[in-house]
Order: structure tokens, then C-alpha cells, then sequence
């Protein structure tokens, strides 16, 4: 990997001062090109997987750039120390046509969330019918998730919270003899907030299965696959 690097300083230097003098994307399109060039003929001669990936990372990385280039977006030379990766939920320019498969959003204020949970941290809402392209998917192996039948209403710190039909909750016990559950829901600005309601009145998604997406805007999430219709 020493050799790699020393070939990508090799061509950094004229790279910078070809845009310092001419701040002009044809150039620095150019030597991305050329880095790429190199970095190709460098994978080549190797054998060491890890050292393959991160020259195949380094090539992702300069077609991200010579592609924002030829949209005539005004960009630098990437890093030869590290390669930028985007964070979750991060948006990413949009340099291209996506080819996964697409989904659509059935349902209103369908959660986004960080992980495969009703548990996870929310990132966001989805519209109804907004279109989306399907990432990963991951079944669920939390038993104590439910989905509500009917709109509920739970109390809790001095307040109350009325959910609509649709909205994840979590089990936080089973009363055999009356064949009720207690629920709960972390309120963004009420709490923790809990029911005690009929078993009837929710539905446990228990191994599940949930979806990762992608949003036209390039914001990333999951959501769980009763709200995803494929495409």
C-alpha cells in the first residue's frame, strides 16, 4: 500500500497547482482522470484483497468527482489520506441515475429511522406514495414491538398522547387474565408515555421485515416493510 500512496503523491502536487493557477474544471477533470488512470493500472499488480479494496474505494471516490466535474460543479482533488464516505442519513450529491430497486411509501408520517427498530432514533417522515430506492432488508428478531389496530391514547408525566392506527409501540408486559398489553411510546417532548390495552388492539412484528431506502434527496433510513410497497 506504501507504493500506492507514494504514486498518488506523485500526481496530487501537479494536480493542486493546476487548479491554483487555473481554476478551471476541464483541468482538474483532467488529472482526476489521470489519477484514476494510475490507480487502475495499480489494481492490476496486486493480489492483497485489502489492499484491492482500497484502491477500489479510491476509484469510487475519483469517478464522485470526475462526475461532478463534467456537471460543471466546482470541486478538489479528493484526499490521497482519506477517502470520504457518507455518513447515515447524510445527502450525497447527486451524481447520477440510481439503478436498485424502487419502492413506494404506503401510509402518512410513515417514520424514517436510523436502524431496523421502532426502537431506533427517527430521522424523518415519509410523504404517502413517495418514491424510494431499496437499499437492504433485515427481519426483525425484537418481540416486543407491536403495531396499534386503533387509535389509543396513553398518559404519562402529567400528560397525554393520543397515536393513530398504524403507530409502533413497544410491550412492556403481558397481564394474562384481563389478555392486555402495556404499551409505551417515547414522546419527543412528553416522554415516556405507556397504555393498558386489549391484546386485540395491536399487532406484534415480531421478525418482520424492514427495508433500508433511499430518498430522491439522498437521505438514507428504514422503514418497516408493512409501509413499502415494491415497485
Amino acid at each position: 500500500m506504501k507504493k500506492i500512496k507514494y504514486l498518488i503523491y506523485l500526481i496530487i502536487p501537479s494536480v493542486l497547482l493546476s487548479f491554483c493557477q487555473e481554476k478551471s474544471s476541464p483541468s482538474v477533470g483532467a488529472e482526476l482522470q489521470k489519477l484514476k488512470a494510475a490507480l487502475e493500472e495499480k489494481k492490476k499488480e496486486l493480489s492483497d484483497k485489502q489492499e484491492i479494496a482500497e484502491i477500489e474505494n479510491e476509484l469510487e471516490n475519483l469517478e464522485r468527482q470526475i462526475k461532478l466535474v463534467d456537471k460543471g460543479i466546482s470541486t478538489s482533488v479528493p484526499s490521497q489520506k482519506e477517502v470520504p464516505t457518507a455518513a447515515p442519513n447524510q445527502v450525497e450529491p447527486n451524481v447520477g441515475t440510481s439503478n436498485g430497486p424502487k419502492g413506494t411509501i404506503i401510509g402518512n408520517n410513515v417514520t424514517m429511522r436510523k436502524e431496523a427498530t421502532v426502537q431506533s432514533d427517527k430521522l424523518g417522515s415519509f410523504r404517502n406514495n413517495e418514491g424510494v430506492e431499496i437499499l437492504e432488508t433485515r427481519n426483525s428478531e425484537n418481540e416486543n414491538e407491536a403495531i396499534l389496530k386503533k387509535e389509543t391514547t396513553l398518559t404519562g408525566n402529567g400528560a397525554i398522547v393520543i397515536l393513530p392506527k398504524g403507530k409502533a409501540v413497544v410491550i412492556e408486559s403481558y397481564n394474562a387474565g384481563d389478555n392486555n398489553y402495556t404499551v409505551s411510546y417515547q414522546d419527543p417532548q412528553k416522554g415516556h408515555m405507556t397504555a393498558d390495552i386489549s391484546a386485540s388492539a395491536v399487532e406484534t412484528i415480531t421478525y418482520s421485515t424492514w427495508y433500508k431506502v433511499r430518498r430522491t434527496n439522498g437521505e438514507m433510513g428504514w422503514v418497516l416493510g408493512r409501509f413499502l410497497k415494491s415497485n
